[in-house]
């Protein structure tokens, strides 16, 4: 397949993904209206879970056909993007902010996956039981958020702030809403996969090597749902949709792709991870609650996105 031919469906992918987007905001802001869950609990869940599909199909097939790099690589970067391009674009859109106590311990969450993540590579090996833990400590995670996610009057703020419009302010069939949101999601999802096909044959084309190809074209690629998402979501001025996708995403991300990888296969891991990629992704997740207390401000927007402007531009100096 020809470069030009890849462009143009890299392009097309852009414009599906735009569309399916702004219709799974409107979606699922309305369905959240309607089954009295907040805001913040769809984007944790719904949308968060939904938009890490990319990057749990890519690494689960990856490491089904042995290709680790993929795997491992695929999901630090994604998780790097969803904080340095995700948050610090969507902030930069508009600025960012949420109910500190909303996200306490949703982030704290965060953090304590990523910080296992890189326990557990120390001795540059992912094993099933590295892997089991991982989906415990997310079905504890899943739980806690579900017990905390019907509506109470001091947590309905940016729910009646986002009011949903033309078609979906029509419809009240909650099983109509729900097909939306989920055809919406399909789109949203083959769209990014057009975008990260085509990427990576670009990517092939210029002969860049796969681990780089793993940390940022992928990376990029199956964080565009979560971008596109955000920023829809930052225009819509629901904030808390915003960070609590980019949160549920990562930690979905590491608990369960990465569990499920490590089940399917144990992961080994060049131990010069430990030494670059993890400690900027521990540095960005302890970022997240420093800025969330205070909110997301376009200049600590900016600092997020220079920040993971830089560390693409290491790859590629």
């Amino acid at each position: 397949m020809s470069i030009f031919l890849n462009l143009i469906i890299f392009i097309l992918g852009l414009i599906i993904l735009s569309i399916s987007s702004d219709f799974l905001i409107k979606s699922s802001v309305r369905l959240a209206h309607l089954l009295k869950f907040t805001v913040l609990f769809i984007g944790l869940v719904f949308i968060a879970f939904g938009t890490s599909l990319p990057e749990a199909t890519v690494s689960l097939v990856a490491i089904i056909k042995k290709h680790k790099d993929i795997a491992l690589g695929n999901i630090v970067g994604s998780n790097i993007a969803n904080i340095g391009l995700v948050l610090g674009f969507s902030g930069l859109i508009r600025p960012l902010r949420v109910d500190n106590s909303l996200l306490r311990k949703e982030v704290s969450i965060m953090i304590l996956s990523t910080l296992l993540l890189y326990i557990f590579s120390l001795d540059g090996f992912l094993s099933r039981l590295e892997g089991l833990i991982f989906i415990l400590v997310f079905c504890l995670f899943f739980i806690f958020t579900c017990k905390s996610s019907k509506l109470s009057k001091d947590k309905e703020i940016d729910s009646q702030k986002f009011k949903v419009s033309g078609f979906f302010s029509k419809i009240n069939s909650k099983l109509i809403i729900f097909f939306s949101f989920l055809l919406s999601l399909v789109f949203l999802l083959a769209s990014a996969n057009m975008m990260v096909n085509s990427g990576v044959n670009i990517a092939r084309f210029f002969k860049i090597s796969p681990w780089i190809i793993a940390i940022t074209v992928f990376g990029v690629g199956t964080s565009l749902p979560e971008l596109a998402v955000s920023i829809s979501a930052s225009v819509e001025k629901v904030s808390s949709l915003s960070v609590g996708n980019v949160i549920g995403s990562n930690v979905f991300n590491i608990l369960v792709v990465l569990g499920l990888a490590s089940l399917i296969r144990p992961i080994t891991l060049d131990k010069s991870i430990l030494n670059f990629e993890l400690p900027i992704l521990i540095i960005f997740s302890i970022i997240v609650p420093l800025f969330v207390k205070t909110g997301f401000s376009r200049f600590k927007s900016f600092i997020l996105f220079l920040g993971y402007t830089l560390f693409l531009i290491t790859y590629f100096k």
